[in-house]
């Protein structure tokens, strides 16, 4: 199945999954299913569960993935502040935090409740479980990071491995599960690898892309956020000059605003934290792609290597044609 009927198919269902009332718990949660997005992890469960799967058969994990995801969306924007959440208000914003908070919360069991219609459901718990645990592990130590200067690349990469790519693994895994193929372990390391590759490409891009992107432009800087980009740009602080250490100063006391940005993005540039960061997006692309060498179902590897084409390609666009 080709990955545009499959999301086609998970906008169908996941609509369904929201009931009625009451409208003050369920109208949060439809408006943060609108938002849309690229359904990138229930179509990597739908891919993962190789050609002779059934749609009944990886559709409701695909279902609770994207809840699950969706769930996380929901809360980081309530605990980043953020005001935008692809091109809209974020939900927090529209209906206040109380009611983003109880939204959040009941769009795991909605996750569950569709995880509970599975064939397989009983294997996929334990990997749900474990998947969501260390979404919340993540994501307490990105909070963790947002006081600290000293944030390493290995303590980033450990981060968003928890926080990112561990969802991407998930849905691998369940959708290997579901369509009954023998691939758990080559698919749960091209995931693994993919999500990092994609979280770097979403750090870039936060920078270097268009209004198209769904977010404000920035946003991590302005949140002080610590990416990689944040980690490169304080290894190479002895390059700057002094205004350039004023600039970067006030990155990492998180008082940058909106017209320091341009400048931000220009001085990554010119420290290579852009090339770099787009090369280091490159080479977990490439290791994720290298892990599906083992899979002997030809069709299966060329869907997920076309797959993972796909989503990571627009990272190559980022940096400008001369560097």
């Amino acid at each position: 199945m080709y990955p545009d009927l499959i999301k086609a198919k998970i906008e169908q269902n996941l609509a369904a999954q929201i009931p009625a009332e009451p409208r003050s718990l369920y109208d949060p949660v439809r408006a943060s299913i609108a938002y849309g997005g690229k359904r990138a992890r229930p179509t990597l469960t739908a891919l993962s569960a190789g050609t002779k799967a059934q749609d009944s058969d990886w559709l409701p994990a695909a279902l609770a993935v994207e809840l699950l995801h969706t769930f996380t969306l929901v809360h980081d924007d309530i605990m980043d502040n953020a005001a935008i959440r692809r091109g809209r208000p974020a939900v927090h914003m529209t209906y206040g935090v109380n009611a983003a908070i109880l939204s959040g919360d009941v769009i795991v069991a909605l996750a569950m409740g569709c995880l509970a219609q599975a064939p397989k459901a009983e294997a996929m718990l334990a990997e749900f479980s474990a998947g969501f645990r260390a979404v919340c592990e993540g994501q307490a130590l990105d909070k963790d990071f947002e006081t600290r200067d000293d944030v390493s690349m290995e303590d980033y990469l450990t981060m968003i491995a928890l926080k990112t790519s561990r969802v991407f693994e998930l849905a691998a895994v369940l959708g290997t599960i579901a369509g009954g193929v023998h691939y758990i372990e080559e698919l749960r390391r091209f995931a693994r690898q993919l999500g990092l590759a994609f979280q770097l490409q979403d750090d870039l891009l936060d920078l270097t892309g268009t209004a198209e992107f769904g977010k404000t432009i920035g946003g991590d800087i302005l949140e002080g956020k610590r990416t990689a980009l944040f980690v490169l740009a304080m290894d190479r602080y002895h390059k700057c000059s002094g205004d350039e250490c004023d600039l970067l100063g006030r990155l990492r006391e998180r008082r940058a605003t909106i017209d320091d940005v341009a400048p931000i993005r220009e001085l990554f540039e010119r420290l290579g934290v852009l090339e770099e960061v787009a090369r280091m997006v490159s080479n977990h692309a490439d290791k994720a792609m290298e892990q599906l060498s083992g899979i002997a179902d030809t069709e299966m590897r060329e869907n997920l290597l076309q797959y993972s084409r796909q989503l990571i390609g627009v990272a190559h666009a980022a940096i400008p044609a001369n560097r």
